[in-house]
Formats: structure tokens, C-alpha cells, sequence
């Protein structure tokens, strides 16, 4: 178990780099985008692709890291309310919710990402192939889904009701 949660530290390191990187590479971009704008009449129509895709991978990539620390998007009046067996009973039935959620987007993303490949779609501004930010949602997927495992075995290792 400690292998998979030094992976996991490692892995979880790896989504804070890549998640600071696009942020100021993404800010700058629309920065200098909005600079060209005001100060010419031209402007970069492909910075906006670029950035609209960087930000999928930002929230899937921040998602992920929220899955990790149990703090996506939950309701506590119910579970702050519950004793740690009981918490731990809601736990299961959430991951397994999730999990299957997570599925369903890997699926969906991978079958997505086959089917662009397949044709060799290029992105209206930027002409790279489709796939290239489309990858983006299996990838996330793929995080979700081992983050809510580790978040999984954390919580089910738990003992006692103060650390709930």
C-alpha cells in the first residue's frame, strides 16, 4: 500500500506542475491576445482554441486532485451528520457512483478520441490534429478514477471517529 501512495504523491505532483504550467502559459496567451486586440485590429483566433482546450485540461486536472482529497463537490449535511461505519457505507456507495461516472467519461472520451484519429480531423484555427485535445478527457478520466481509489483505501483505512 505504500508503494501506491507514493505512485500516487508522485502522480499528484506531476498534476500540480503540469496545472501551474498551463495556467501561466494560458494567462499569458490571453494576456498578449487581449494586449494585440486593444492595441491593433488583428488578434490571435487561434490563442482561443488553444485555451479553451487547456482549460478541459485544468479541470479535469484539478478535479482529479479535489477527488483525491475527498473535497469535490459534496453534500456534508448528511455525512458530517453520520458516525464513521455509517460514513464509511456512504463513501462506498459514492466511489461506486463515481467510479462508474468515471468510466462512462473514459469511454466516451476514448471512443471520441478514435473516431477523430480515424478521420484526421484538424482544428479550425490551429490545423493540429483533433485528437491532440480531445486525448485530454480519457487522460482526466483516467486520473479520476485512481484518485477516487486512493481517496477510497485512505478512508476505509481510517480508525476511530476523530479522524472522520
Amino acid at each position: 500500500m505504500k508503494v501506491y501512495k507514493k505512485i500516487m504523491n508522485a502522480i499528484a505532483e506531476c498534476e500540480k506542475i503540469v496545472m501551474s504550467l498551463v495556467l501561466v502559459f494560458v494567462t499569458v496567451i490571453t494576456f498578449v491576445n487581449v494586449l494585440v486586440r486593444k492595441l491593433t485590429t488583428s488578434q490571435f483566433a487561434w490563442s482561443e482554441e488553444l485555451v479553451i482546450n487547456l482549460f478541459v485540461l485544468m479541470i479535469m486536472l484539478g478535479c482529479a486532485l479535489c477527488v483525491r482529497e475527498g473535497s469535490l463537490i459534496t453534500l456534508s449535511l448528511v455525512f458530517d451528520r453520520l458516525k464513521l461505519a455509517g460514513k464509511k457505507v456512504l463513501v462506498c456507495i459514492v466511489t461506486v457512483a463515481n467510479m462508474a461516472f468515471w468510466v462512462f467519461i473514459f469511454w466516451a472520451g476514448y471512443d471520441k478520441v478514435i473516431t477523430v484519429m480515424g478521420n484526421g480531423k484538424l482544428t479550425s484555427s490551429l490545423h493540429w490534429p483533433e485528437w491532440v485535445f480531445q486525448i485530454f478527457l480519457p487522460i482526466g478520466a483516467v486520473l479520476l478514477m485512481l484518485h477516487s481509489i486512493e481517496y477510497f483505501v485512505d478512508f476505509m483505512s481510517k480508525k476511530g471517529d476523530d479522524n472522520a
